[in-house]
């Protein structure tokens, strides 16, 4: 179901998945990885498998050049994916990041920056605020001073001078000031939402308006920059993990959808990939 203007008709345009995370829409495609099924991919002309990658693929960017890089969760990386698909290490960061890796965005200039974890979720670890790291161009890294709490999808605004950021385990969305170094300092509150949403992905459409999935409460909703919510979409029962705006005019919504249950999630190719006109 969907309100707020957005057709209520989503159509299926990758199924058989496992946990597709990280769309992004380049160069008249769709790219995205699926998590536990390790697997970085494209749809354009058809479905294509651009690389395999044990341990987890998180988020998707791409340097000015056009090297396409890849988070390697579990390794705390960030990987290049050559043409064919071979992997070669572009930034370790174990050494910054505590937990899992996860989302990263890339920007105009080719800084990229990663989000994780923050605490070992998946062993019960205590709740703990965290940081994100940021690569440079020269592939230094470095860590930005703002704690958050599970630093997740990341989107650019005000003409690259804001960051919005899900705080996953924190339910609401974060502003950031972007120094012209690529710093970010002064984190302020955009919307709180209600306990247990768990805000995800988040992508910006034409309008202007942030889209976000609520992983845990099966829907995707729009934020307008004042932070209001003026279009929303349900998927009863389900996850949904991460939205991105694409398509050959730039009004489609794609949705990352999955299981709730990430341990089924990983072992059963369920999940999908939906499309709704904006």
């Amino acid at each position: 179901m969907a309100v707020g203007g957005v057709d209520v008709h989503g159509r299926v345009v990758a199924a058989e998945l496992y946990f597709p995370e990280g769309l992004r829409w380049r160069d008249g495609a769709l790219w995205f990885t699926d998590q536990y099924g390790g697997t970085v991919c494209r749809i354009g002309g058809g479905y294509e498998v651009v690389a395999r990658m044990p341990g987890r693929p998180g988020g998707l960017g791409w340097t000015k050049d056009g090297t396409l890089l890849v988070v390697a969760m579990e390794r705390r990386s960030v990987l290049s994916v050559a043409p064919g698909g071979a992997l070669t290490l572009y930034a370790d960061l174990s050494h910054l990041l505590p937990a899992y890796a996860n989302d990263m965005l890339v920007d105009p200039q080719g800084r990229a920056y990663v989000g994780n974890y923050g605490f070992d979720v998946e062993h019960g670890e205590a709740e703990a605020l965290t940081r994100i790291a940021r690569v440079d161009p020269d592939r230094s890294t470095h860590v930005e001073p703002p704690e958050l709490m599970f630093p997740n999808g990341t989107v650019l605004v005000d003409g690259g001078r804001t960051m919005v950021i899900a705080e996953t385990f924190g339910d609401r969305l974060t502003e950031l000031t972007v120094a012209p170094d690529g710093g970010l300092s002064d984190p302020r509150t955009l919307l709180e939402l209600p306990k247990g949403s768990g805000p995800d992905g988040i992508a910006v459409d034409r309008a202007g308006r942030v889209w976000v999935a609520c992983a845990f409460s099966s829907r995707a909703i729009a934020v307008t920059r004042a932070g209001e919510i003026d279009a929303e979409i349900e998927v009863p029962g389900e996850g949904v993990y991460c939205p991105e705006i694409g398509g050959p005019n730039g009004t489609t919504l794609y949705l990352g959808i999955a299981s709730l249950d990430e341990e089924y999630a990983a072992r059963t190719p369920t999940g999908r990939i939906e499309a709704y006109d904006l």
